[in-house]
């Protein structure tokens, strides 16, 4: 069913005044980890981050389906804490990601942005351990989503096709949701800052019983930007509720939902790399390839539902659902071609005989996926030793519907690319809505893995799945797509070298759906190949920091390679081609946790290169190399209210291949590296207030180059202050 941008909730701007923090004041999602320390209802305290003040997670399940500490787990897996986001301001799932160790992105427009990991896009993301299907084609806003909802965020690096279902050997990403505490507390962050930026959050929890066996959290959060970009606003609204339940001392239930709306006045595109002349434009840091009346919006409601069971014998069971309905519009005039210095005109041409058109489309879409997990985990017994075994089914369906109209009438040819009062870029009469794309996905799959303990110090982690995957598509011609039986085996040896240092090797093979079309529009072929790592671990600093090395190779055919100016026929979408015998190879080195007395410590290095069967660099449009490093202090003594708080990102050069007005050329950028700080002052056990600034040096940077031949700034500096009660 189509449906029009939806109007801003009326329950949250009251949920956030009622709360005291009046909106549309603003707020970092920091401060909710200021909560007063409390046991999580239906989960171990060691799983969960918010009230550890900790760079650290205890154990997780992302990896290969058992519960393991970050040591045990033969892969990397690195966290982005509730604290860590707090302390960055991170308030959304972009700036989340982008944070990880070795993971690296690029915004193709407005309402898109490419997320890379060893050399690959990053396709795998889950909630609460739950796959969910992104597509950079059709973007359903996951990666926009407000972070005040979560407890932390994992990413497992390499391939993880025994719980993914899919092999890529890039990334999966976890986004964690908090749960209810054990009792009363509140919290309420307001701020403002850069581009009439407002922010509010609201975060309440309590149990329901005097027993405390039934609890309940509520989240709302708000925030509200112009840009530094001409005619650009952003507006994003969250709901989030959640309730915990101990229906027997062994057995538990959480029940929840969130919804989530991101709206985007003015959606932009790139601005044009290239003068008709064929010298590179060089257009102020404010202008956007954009229309007033241009708008994306996207809002997402999920439901989930999780019970499990814990047994006298140390198994545990858990059947997890959840359903989710998202909604997606896109109205915008796409304008491409060369800017002409004199006029500024855009044409297709050097000699200007091709004037460009504007393409005028609007899009709708709607979007359901359904979700069933059926694990169970535990210890068992054989030749006098005790091993681990976990097995489960999973179910994923997906489908979703999208229209598009264009305009009613002839399209006038577009004008000056600067002039925002030019006739052609008034918003058109739009015409008859048709059917775009229409397509449905089903996966299901058996998964076992067992960790058996070889010697004390040694462990072997074998695991394998049986994934069948459907897909049928209705998108410029019928189309189906089947996988059957498809088997990935999973294997890894942990080997403990001291009490605190660990040794590991994994190896599992890739097999992956992918969602880039050739110029005829058909889908590429699913990427398959082979993934291995080696690495050591270490926990330091009185086991409050850990530390790891890994160095990695993946082989990989039908890897999705752009076709510089070819797009699929029909459409503005780029096209791709399948690349066989791509290898990736590299390492990567990371430090977290408390590596002295009121001192928290991420930061991490990566190095990856990625080749085809030719020796080709691969995906250089993300850099080879990248730093992150972020510090936190809280002073001691007298001055142990006050933290302060610094670090950067660094990467190396990137590029790519760019269509010019004679032909064909490598435009990129040189080594970028953006400074960040904080500071925050807690006046009482109530009352804190802090102030974050990005980029702090102002540096001028591009996060995109060459795609469509256009080019994207990055956000200069940028300040932010909030304030926090927690009652």
């Amino acid at each position: 069913m189509l449906q029009t941008p939806p109007m801003p909730l009326s329950r949250l701007t009251i949920a956030i005044a009622l709360a005291g923090a009046a909106y549309p004041v603003l707020a970092t999602a920091d401060e909710t980890s200021q909560l007063t320390p409390m046991t999580i209802i239906g989960e171990a305290q060691t799983s969960t981050t918010e009230l550890t003040e900790s760079y650290q997670v205890d154990s997780s399940t992302s990896a290969n389906g058992l519960t393991l500490s970050p040591r045990e787990t033969p892969q990397s897996i690195s966290f982005l804490t509730r604290q860590q986001m707090d302390d960055e301001a991170i308030t959304s799932t972009t700036e989340a990601v982008n944070r990880l160790p070795g993971v690296s992105s690029t915004r193709l427009d407005g309402t898109r942005t490419s997320f890379s990991s060893r050399g690959y896009t990053i396709r795998n993301f889950q909630f609460d351990g739950q796959q969910s299907n992104t597509s950079g084609f059709w973007p359903f806003g996951d990666a926009e989503w407000d972070t005040a909802i979560y407890d932390r965020v994992e990413v497992v690096r390499g391939a993880t096709g025994l719980m993914t279902g899919v092999g890529d050997p890039s990334a999966t990403v976890n986004f964690v949701r908090k749960k209810p505490l054990d009792a009363p507390a509140a919290s309420v962050t307001g701020a403002f800052g850069s581009w009439d930026r407002r922010r509010g959050v609201v975060d309440v929890s309590t149990p329901l019983d005097e027993a405390g066996k039934v609890g309940v959290r509520f989240v709302a959060a708000k925030d509200r930007s112009d840009s530094f970009m001409d005619d650009v606003e952003n507006d994003r609204e969250t709901l989030y509720g959640v309730i915990a339940a101990e229906l027997t001392p062994d057995t538990e239930l959480n029940i929840g939902v969130e919804y989530q709306r991101y709206n985007q006045d003015g959606a932009y595109l790139g601005v044009p790399l290239y003068y008709t002349d064929g010298t590179r434009t060089d257009f102020d840091q404010s202008v956007a390839n954009n229309t007033e009346w241009a708008n994306f919006f996207t809002e997402n409601t999920r439901g989930f539902i999780d019970l499990t069971h814990h047994f006298s014998n140390g198994w545990q069971t858990k059947a997890a659902y959840s359903y989710g309905d998202a909604n997606y519009g896109l109205t915008y005039n796409y304008r491409g071609g060369y800017v002409d210095r004199e006029n500024g005109l855009l044409y297709y041409d050097s000699n200007r005989q091709s004037s460009t058109s504007s393409y005028l489309v609007d899009y709708r879409g709607d979007r359901t996926q359904k979700n069933l997990n059926l694990s169970a985990e535990g210890p068992f017994e054989f030749l006098g030793r005790e091993h681990q075994l976990g097995f489960g089914y999973m179910q994923l369906k997906e489908e979703y519907e999208i229209y598009s109209r264009t305009p009613a009438g002839s399209v006038p040819a577009l004008g000056n690319f600067t002039d925002r009062n030019d006739p052609a870029l008034a918003e058109p009469q739009w015409g008859e809505w048709g059917l775009t794309d229409d397509t449905s996905t089903e996966q299901s799959a058996f998964y076992a893995v067992t960790r058996f303990s070889l010697a004390d110090p040694v462990h072997l982690i074998i695991g394998a799945r049986l994934t069948d995957w459907n897909i049928d598509q209705d998108y410029r011609g019928q189309r189906s797509y089947e996988y059957n039986d498809e088997f990935t085996p999973y294997a890894g040896l942990i080997v403990d070298i001291t009490d605190n240092v660990t040794a590991y090797t994994s190896y599992t093979q890739i097999f992956n759906t992918q969602s880039e079309r050739s110029p005829d529009g058909a889908l590429l072929d699913p990427l398959e190949g082979t993934s291995v790592e080696v690495g050591v671990k270490a926990a330091l600093f009185d086991d409050r920091a850990d530390v790891s090395f890994a160095v990695f190779r993946s082989e990989q055919d039908n890897l999705a390679v752009e076709i510089p100016g070819v797009y699929v026929a029909g459409t503005t979408d780029q096209a791709y081609s399948e690349s066989d015998g791509a290898v990736v190879e590299g390492f990567e080195l990371e430090v977290a946790g408390e590596v002295a007395p009121g001192v928290n410590l991420s930061a991490s290095y990566a190095l990856v290169d990625a080749e085809d069967s030719d020796g080709t660099q691969l995906n250089t449009s993300y850099p080879r190399q990248q730093a992150k490093v972020y510090a936190t202090w809280q002073l001691p003594g007298q001055w142990d209210r006050l933290t302060l708080g610094a670090g950067g990102t660094w990467q190396g050069d990137t590029y790519r291949d760019a269509t010019t007005p004679t032909g064909t050329e490598k435009v990129g950028q040189g080594d970028v590296f953006l400074a960040n700080a904080m500071a925050r002052y807690r006046f009482n056990d109530h009352v804190s207030a802090q102030l974050n600034v990005s980029n702090l040096f102002d540096e001028e940077y591009y996060v995109q180059q060459g795609f469509y031949s256009q080019y994207l700034y990055g956000e200069p500096r940028t300040a932010l202050m909030s304030v926090t009660y927690d009652f």
